[in-house]
């Protein structure tokens, strides 16, 4: 293998950064929206929507959300529904409906858009002025100096770069300070009035990002805009600030504050750090200082400071006014301080104070603050969400503007939070990495009718990890309760003075959450509990899924995820020359149903040459005979009209009629060519702000879809809807309003597809409203697919259990529940309904087993038994108030039935102090019966501090079946070792274990192990993998020509599993371990001689996360994954001259992927047509990262690599990239300052080769003729590495 490629399969999901802003509007805009009774489309563009319904007071105009994910950005709009609407959010699990909280009956998030970019966000805000005509700007800050302002423009209905600033560079080395690497990446944040941003870089260098004035933007300077349209927050230059002139040497937080003519920033900086051991002499070392910033004169005089803090200050939070000031917030305390006054508030017991400072307030409770998130739900009142996963609720006492007290209460449970911000003035969204974000409605008072309703729901904390079921299309009524009691907090709010004399309610609801996966730590790829053991082809790679260990903490939980849909099967029956399928309502049949709940009638089957007519009551029954419908010739189509008044159906009556194609005027270059629309389908789903998706299949598998939306170009658009007398809108006008201002933007989708079409085939895109409570369309062909529409955003997930399906329609009647039928092309009609389980409105089907575990360490299956496994930490109450003693214990979890729940079976205790590391299945070798051996192995670790030295201890577990059938898990080893047992695995029937610095390998004799051979690592061993051969030695491999092959395994193949092994076979067997600073070693394993020696080594310094094998064909590679979230391939070539004699293992390959990839996972790709070569024997690297996404690394000939390197690096070029990020900058190695030879630019990035197919036609055909290929190669070429990799 010397070339590869990398492909993101599932892409991050954990929440990093967050932010609300009106940006797709301006508050007057969502102002007048929500407080009109007219007809006009909304400010998101709403077409044909209805009247708006008027909004709560209390509600308001309702801001955007921005949520970033590591590389990926994106937009939401928070759809609020009042308890007078009949909840126009569809019938999707994600549309929030339920308990009612200040006249909201729910609201959710809706997708507006978002962006994969070619570089982690490190850091975020929203640049606003406050005017109520004037949009935000969202500001993101990268590594390491650049600052990218993105607004939004209606002509696009996305994000356009405003201004980009950079400094790196060698004209800005100099900021460095001889430094080459940095703790943290760039900080951004923004005045509250709009005037200027800041960001901090390389530590203490402060970048003023000074606003342009009104009336200056982007959009404005391109293109001519409406009289009524918005322009945003537009940043006009920027200059620096050395903090070091300023004698300061660690900034740890800065901030503008509320209330000054100037933009006035306060920092956070340490004069004198300190450290634990010097805590006692030197405890208060941070001070403020507020600077005023004059970007004219660009001068930044001191007005006032505050020095004594607590060497444990963190944060800065800018108080709103009326009260104006910041507070700092300390580890164990919270201090307040403004021009003219300062109070302080002490946490728990190990806050301290300097000498002669007066007495200060303590909170009624103990809690610790580090690490926790802020926002501020009023103007005195701030919510933390600590480390915990507790919420918090700070109100500042005040006089005027005269700070009197803090005052802190504990208030609900929540998700461990990475990031918080407030929505408006009724919602707050916690975002996190650990566990689901959640957008919580909250309300000061309630009624007591409602407050009575929210008490009687169930009792739970603000959890994210809640059964699908329950939390998706429960979660309205999910209601926050109390830490400690289930009554309602209690707190003070009067305006002028405020105190806590009168308390008043607060009450949470839960109304929306975005599913995470992340942090995937570890995960086992197995046999789903409905496989279909006669599966064959790319349909047997339905049958596995994913058990992921995902989450931290209360938030720890088993993710199932697959990759493609199998839907549960109701019956099926043998129905061959189907043609088409198709399902209507008949007026008799309604009874008194409501509509959306209305049963199908009748079932229209077109046949070879005739049409068959089922009746769907309690069974399917042939009425052909007894129909009104035309069942003497096939049919073309069928459905309802008017309002399922009439059916309408579709026959042919002549074969060989030509159809009319209206679609090759718009297609210009390839008129000549065979590229052609064969099918268009546009629809728009339910909502009332739901825009239009336009789908058009070609005739090459393509699947195009776009959005639609409304963009008044010109200043004679710019009127609103005329009004009749009455006061109702003339529909005409309106109509041709509409129309004359629609417009549509490109919608990527990842349909992998590649078939010929006939022009004149049978319609393959299907659209329902109701499937399993979602709504989309069903794509029918080779290789189907399922695109469901959830919060506006299509999700892609494809259906392989049955291969190619011929036909599909909708069913919903008693014994089939919102349900849908296809046709195979085998030629069997089966009836399914989706499993509801799985969550849809995520990458992939997901399904979480969240249970009562405190912390999700490792995983694996058995794919004989479908076991899982998990540990779980408990804390013991005896020694909670002195300090807390982690219980780990290893549970066996057992799924009941496909869809159902998972009992826990069996569970196995650890130790005090006893820690899991690792938990591996291993098959050993019973030396005294002669009989291989599946058991559990478990490497734990007794964590006892610095001052102890580590050791660790091996377990060995055995499954037996009871009389009843019933698992039972019996330990038949146990061995202390002296160093924390890191890894285990089983090579050739031993037990390989890895104890600190020490490898080891041992036999077994069904009740001992022996070592049989070690060897010494550097430091720590992090991940050991083994790679077993077998040598065909018949006839010895002839020498290849040319320069040496590197590890030539020509005549090997690889030993998956325990075969019979005969005197012309030798076996090879290879060690691969990573140690956590002294990179990889390269071993081989010789059973005659018991030795484990080494073969070769990076000499470089690399600090492994996961290793894994890469086998293509005859070659071996070994990849290892680091700390700085690097991907390297090495291969091993003793005869070659760099590699000092084999002794040094060479660089094939080196790549930058964005995140800590935690675990890869070898296996074998699926032949395709494409890549059918001599090499049969190829391996691709799935593997899993702390961000929550997935992806793979796969093996690609050379010429396919060097077709599409070519095309790469004209895509740099070619595309205009969001942010002006360089994606050949974002792939170099990063090492972070220490010294590293660049490597060979050998792997091929999926992520920038994804917008080839985001061109138009003319320049897709461009591109491939610059680059000497064709497009139908390019196309191709995708395909099949998307195919060969489809594992699940």
């Amino acid at each position: 293998m010397s070339y590869a490629a990398y492909k993101m399969m599932h892409w991050p999901t954990g929440v990093d950064h967050c932010a609300a802003g009106f940006v797709t509007h301006s508050p007057s805009d969502a102002a007048a929206f929500f407080t009109a009774a007219t007809v006009g489309p909304g400010p998101e563009g709403d077409i044909d929507s209805a009247a708006a319904a008027s909004r709560p007071r209390r509600l308001g105009p309702s801001p955007n959300l921005v949520v970033a994910a590591a590389n990926v950005l994106e937009v939401y709009a928070v759809r609020a529904e009042t308890a007078a609407e009949d909840g126009g959010g569809g019938t999707q699990p994600s549309s929030s409906s339920g308990a009612v909280l200040d006249g909201i009956s729910g609201a959710r998030l809706e997708l507006v858009c978002y962006y994969r970019l070619h570089g982690n966000i490190e850091s975020m805000t929203v640049l606003s002025d406050g005017a109520e005509n004037r949009r935000a700007t969202i500001a993101l800050a990268f590594k390491d100096a650049k600052i990218t302002c993105l607004e939004f423009d209606d002509a696009i209905h996305g994000l356009r770069t405003s201004s980009m600033h950079c400094f790196e560079g060698p004209e800005w080395q100099h900021l460095k300070r001889g430094r080459e690497s940095f703790a943290w990446g760039p900080v951004i944040k923004a005045d509250p009035l709009g005037r200027c941003g800041a960001a901090l870089a390389y530590g203490l260098q402060m970048i003023i990002l000074k606003a342009a004035q009104v009336g200056h933007s982007l959009v404005g300077e391109d293109e001519p805009t409406c009289a009524l349209s918005s322009t945003a927050v537009c940043i006009e230059s920027s200059y620096l600030i050395d903090l070091r002139a300023l004698d300061m040497n660690h900034v740890k937080d800065f901030a503008f504050v509320h209330g000054y003519i100037e933009p006035v920033l306060v920092i956070l900086h340490e004069q004198e750090p300190t450290w634990a051991g010097r805590i006692l002499s030197k405890h208060h070392t941070c001070m403020i200082s507020a600077f005023s910033i004059s970007m004219t004169l660009k001068q930044h005089p001191v007005i006032w400071s505050a020095a004594n803090l607590p060497h444990d200050a963190y944060q800065l939070l800018a108080v709103p006014p009326p009260i104006s000031g910041v507070l700092v917030i300390c580890a164990n305390s919270i201090h307040y301080h403004s021009q003219s006054t300062s109070c302080s508030l002490d946490l728990n017991n190990f806050s301290s104070h300097p000498d002669g400072s007066p007495e200060i307030s303590k909170s009624n409770f103990q809690v610790e603050l580090d690490a926790a998130k802020a926002t501020w739900l009023s103007n005195d009142i701030v919510m933390f969400s600590t480390k915990a996963g507790e919420m918090l609720l700070l109100t500042v006492v005040y006089d005027g503007r005269v700070v009197q007290r803090l005052d802190l209460m504990k208030s609900k449970a929540s998700v461990l939070s990475s990031a918080v911000t407030s929505i408006g003035n009724s919602f707050f969204f916690l975002g996190s990495r650990l566990g689901d974000s959640l957008l919580v409605q909250f309300s000061y008072c309630a009624s007591k009718s409602v407050l009575q309703d929210l008490t009687n729901e169930r009792s739970a904390d603000i959890e994210g990890d809640l059964p699908f079921s329950k939390r998706l299309k429960r979660i309205p009524s999910d209601v926050l309760q109390d830490v400690t009691s289930v009554e309602e907090l209690s707190f003070q709010n009067i305006i002028a003075p405020n105190s806590l004399e009168s308390a008043q309610k607060i009450s949470y609801i839960v109304r929306d959450a975005l599913i995470n996966v992340g942090p995937l730590k570890d995960f086992s790829y197995g046999l789903r509990a409905n496989a279909d053991p006669n599966a064959m082809g790319n349909a047997k790679q339905s049958n596995y899924e994913l058990v992921c260990c995902s989450g931290h903490g209360k938030n720890g939980s088993l993710s199932v995820l697959q990759q493609s849909i199998r839907p549960d099967l109701i019956t099926e029956v043998e129905l061959p020359s189907c043609r088409g399928i198709w399902t209507v309502y008949y007026k008799s049949y309604r009874g008194q149903m409501a509509e959306d709940n209305e049963y199908h009638a009748y079932l229209i089957i077109s046949l070879e040459n005739r049409t068959m007519v089922l009746e769907t009551g309690d069974d399917l029954g042939e009425v052909t005979e007894t129909v009104d419908y035309f069942v003497q010739a096939s049919t073309i189509a069928a459905g309802n009209l008017f309002g399922r008044r009439r059916v309408i159906q579709l026959i042919y009556e002549d074969s060989t009629k030509e159809r009319y194609d209206c679609t090759k005027a718009s297609l210009k270059k390839e008129a000549g060519d065979s590229i052609r629309i064969v099918e268009l389908a546009m629809h728009r789903w339910s909502g009332q702000f739901s825009r239009p998706f336009l789908f058009g299949l070609l005739n090459d598998g393509t699947l195009l879809c776009y959005h639609a939306f409304s963009y008044e170009a010109s200043e004679s658009n710019v009127k609103r809807v005329p009004l009749s007398p009455q006061g109702s809108a003339d529909h005409h006008n309106a109509s041709d309003s509409r129309l004359r201002n629609l417009r549509f933007h490109r919608v990527s989708i990842d349909i992998t597809s590649r078939e010929d079409i006939p022009t004149l085939g049978r319609p393959r895109i299907t659209t329902f409203n109701n499937v399993g409570g979602y709504e989309g369309l069903f794509l029918s062909g080779t290789r189907p697919a399922w695109v469901m529409v959830c919060r506006q955003r299509l999700r892609v997930h494809p259906q392989l259990c049955d291969g190619p399906i011929e036909a599909f329609t909708v069913l919903h009647n008693v014994n089939c529940s919102h349900g849908f039928i296809y046709v195979t092309s085998q030629g069997f009609l089966k009836i399914c309904q989706l499993p509801s389980a799985y969550n849809y409105d995520s990458y992939w089907p997901v399904q979480k087993v969240v249970r009562p575990l405190n912390q999700v360490l490792s995983s694996m299956a058995d794919q004989e038994s479908v076991h899982h496994m998990d540990n779980d930490v408990t804390s013991t109450d005896a020694l909670h108030k002195t300090y807390t003693v982690d219980e780990f214990e290893v549970r066996i979890l057992e799924l009941e039935k496909p869809g159902g729940h998972w009992e826990t079976k069996s569970t196995i205790p650890m130790q005090l102090f006893e820690n899991a590391l690792t938990v591996r299945i291993v098959t050993l070798h019973n030396t005294t019966t002669k009989e291989n051996e599946t058991l559990l192995a478990i490497g734990t670790a007794y964590v006892l501090g610095e001052d102890v030295a580590a050791r660790g201890r091996v377990l060995l577990f055995s499954f037996t079946k009871s009389e009843n059938s019933q698992n039972l898990v019996t330990e038949v080893y146990s061995k202390e070792s002296k160093g924390a047992v890191s890894a285990v695995a089983s090579l050739q029937g031993h037990l390989l274990i890895a104890s600190g610095p020490k490898i080891t390998l041992n036999k077994w004799t069904g009740a001992e192990l022996t070592a049989v051979a070690f060897y010494d690592a550097p430091l720590h061993v992090v991940s050991l993998n083994i790679a077993s051969f077998f040598l065909e030695t018949s006839e010895p491999a002839a020498p290849s020509p040319g320069p040496p092959d590197p590890l030539n395994l020509s005549a090997m193949v690889l030993f998956e599993q325990q075969q019979q092994q005969n005197s012309q076979q030798a076996v090879k067997n290879f060690v691969l371990f990573g140690d956590i600073h002294k990179s990889i070693y390269f071993l081989s394993w010789k059973e005659q001689g018991s030795q484990l020696s080494l073969l070769a080594k990076d000499f470089g310094s690399l600090d492994c996360f996961a290793t894994e094998f890469l086998i293509d064909g005859s070659t071996l590679s070994l990849v290892a994954s680091d700390s700085d979230k690097n991907v390297q391939i090495f291969y091993y070539a003793p005869k070659m001259v760099e590699s000092w004699k084999g002794q040094k293992l060479l660089s094939r390959a080196e790549f930058h992927v964005g995140a800590h990839i935690t675990k890869f996972l070898r296996l074998q790709m699926l032949p395709t047509q494409g890549l059918s070569s001599e090499k049969t024997n190829r391996f691709a690297l799935l593997f899993g990262n702390l961000d929550g996404g997935i992806g793979c690394i796969a093996p690609i000939d050379e010429l396919t690599f060097r077709r599409l390197q070519s095309l790469q690096r004209k895509l740099v070029d070619a595309v205009p990239h969001v942010c002006g990020l360089n994606p050949r900058s974002f792939r170099q190695f990063h090492s972070n300052g220490k010294g590293h030879r660049p490597g060979p630019d050998n792997i091929i990035d999926f992520e920038l080769l994804a917008h080839y197919e985001m061109l138009s036609l003319d320049e897709q055909l461009d591109v491939a003729q610059q680059i000497g290929t064709t497009r139908s190669q390019i196309l191709s070429n995708f395909s099949d590495i998307s195919l060969g990799t489809s594992f699940l």
